[in-house]
């Protein structure tokens, strides 16, 4: 049995909330996937990871850096889109 953690970000109505998850995973057990034990959500960090039930500073500071991480990974793609929703009627 061994814990995995997430972390990642969104925007909710134009604020950026952090949400952390904690799993348990049972690598002795083929096919059976990690079970959702706790998750946080919050506008701080460390308030996110408190209701995750995450204390470990190591945990938390790889944690942090991972959302960073992908922050720089993300890309942009501009959609231009022209709809027409006009039928022609005989």
């Amino acid at each position: 049995m061994e814990s995995i953690y997430t972390a990642y970000t969104k925007l909710v109505d134009d604020k950026k909330y952090f949400f952390v998850k904690r799993f348990t995973e049972y690598p002795e057990l083929k096919g059976v996937p990690p079970i959702l034990e706790s998750y946080g959500m919050h506008t701080d960090f460390e308030k996110a990871c408190k209701i995750a039930g995450v204390s470990d500073p190591k945990i938390k500071e790889q944690l942090l850096q991972s959302i960073e991480e992908n922050a720089h990974h993300a890309k942009i793609i501009e959609l231009n889109l022209n709809i027409n929703n006009k039928r022609k009627t005989n």
